[in-house]
């Protein structure tokens, strides 16, 4: 690699950083930023013509929208009676079991991550039903927020999935087969969590309630029966082919209002908000995914990707060892970066050197998003970390702590991953 690209990528990434680190700018500001210094450091290499193309190029998908839709689904969720009707089925049916809060939040997450498709919105939205209620029966604050922030990791990889979206279109990746790739490994990462779960609670005790009886099952099954069947009924659309996944996420929204109306619990002035609450975090990642096309212009320009692609030829063999090593790098850079700037940014770098390579862009895909969302529950960026704190009123310390032995498991499930691609990629090539 030639002095000046490494220059280069210096001064974009290095600005990058100072940005966001230093003085606390939103993501796609800095990136602006970043692009404008990279252009004021190399004149005359950053065409004015680029600043308009790459907003369009980085945002010029239809795809994209199920992103809003699915944020919209998970906000009618949270907002309405919906989300309490999921909860107070989950109790009724583990609820004599000790550590039984612990257990719903994780299985609250695995049946959301089937509506909204992001680890922050899972965060905010169990969290705030599930934190305060933890604490209230004798949890600690720390480990309430440590097993809201884990499990919504579970989000990103159980259909539909942002992060999938966005493989696809930098990876050229089918939509539909990423959704599938993660139906299997999101199921055993909620399976493994609530292994941890429930032995935390023998050792500590968790207290748990008395058991209602199946009649109280079946019961709270009727009350809560559209918040189990909407995110059902996601996943069986994805799995049957049926539409694309801007159309099912569209769908998927009229039902949820369907059965607000059928529930008596449905007011204009809800789905409104519901609606402002999903464009204005829709917009902040769209507005990112705008700016990231200014990014790989400049990284294009620069030769970058054909750099790196030559680069793996020439010293490393094994497509395992490249893999390996692009987790190895996304996993640090999940530190730092946002989860979009991964997927937009730093994953189009990698695009040529894996195709070269006869990667299986699938399973890549998959694995990938875990090891990028596992960023989010490390320091000094752990997004999930300060927010579910927040909600705990805790220190982000404690949360850190308690989340130990969750982030154990999951670095588990992704060396289980690796060695076994049969995980990710036996469903997709079951239903073809």
């Amino acid at each position: 690699m030639s002095s000046q690209v490494i220059l280069g990528l210096a001064v974009l990434f290095g600005s990058l950083f100072i940005y966001m680190m230093a003085f606390r700018f939103p993501v796609f500001f800095s990136m602006i930023l970043a692009c404008a210094t990279w252009g004021l450091v190399f004149p005359g290499r950053l065409p004015m013509s680029v600043i308009g193309s790459g907003i369009i190029s980085g945002i010029n998908s239809t795809t994209f929208v199920a992103i809003c839709f699915y944020f919209f689904l998970g906000e009618l969720l949270n907002s309405t009676e919906l989300g309490d009707r999921l909860i107070a089925f989950l109790k009724s049916l583990v609820g004599h079991i000790p550590g039984s809060l612990s257990h719903i939040n994780i299985l609250a997450s695995m049946i959301f991550a089937g509506v909204s498709g992001s680890s922050t919105a899972d965060t905010a939205s169990i969290g705030s039903m599930m934190i305060p209620m933890m604490k209230k029966e004798g949890y600690s604050a720390g480990y309430s927020a440590a097993v809201t922030e884990v499990s919504s990791i579970i989000g990103p990889i159980i259909p539909p999935s942002n992060g999938f979206i966005m493989c696809a279109m930098v990876l050229g990746v089918s939509v539909r087969k990423l959704f599938l790739g993660g139906i299997v490994p999101g199921i055993l990462l909620g399976v493994f969590q609530l292994v941890i779960s429930f032995i935390l609670a023998k050792k500590r005790h968790f207290p748990c309630s008395e058991w209602g009886g199946w009649k109280n099952v079946w019961r709270q099954f009727k009350y809560g029966f559209g918040a189990v069947l909407l995110p059902a009924l996601t996943i069986f659309f994805l799995l049957a082919g049926i539409g694309t996944v801007v159309e099912i996420g569209a769908v998927s929204c009229l039902i949820a209002i369907i059965l607000l109306i059928a529930y008596g619990n449905f007011s204009f002035r809800k789905v409104l908000g519901c609606l402002a609450r999903a464009a204005a975090t829709g917009g902040r990642i769209l507005a990112i995914i705008c700016t990231s096309g200014i990014f790989t212009w400049i990284i294009a320009s620069m030769g970058v990707t054909n750099v790196i692609s030559a680069w793996a030829s020439a010293n490393i063999g094994s497509p395992f060892l490249l893999v390996c090593i692009c987790m190895i790098i996304f996993f640090i850079l999940g530190m730092l970066l946002e989860t979009v700037v991964q997927h937009m940014v730093i994953m189009p770098m990698m695009a040529t050197a894996l195709i070269s390579a006869n990667v299986d862009l699938v399973w890549f895909s998959v694995l990938a998003s875990l090891v990028i969302n596992i960023g989010l529950n490390t320091p000094p960026v752990g997004n999930l970390i300060y927010a579910s704190a927040s909600i705990a009123e805790c220190p982000a310390s404690e949360v850190i702590k308690e989340s130990l032995p969750y982030l154990a498991v999951m670095i588990l499930l992704c060396i289980l991953m690796l060695f076994c691609p049969g995980i990710v990629t036996w469903l997709p090539n079951l239903v073809g």
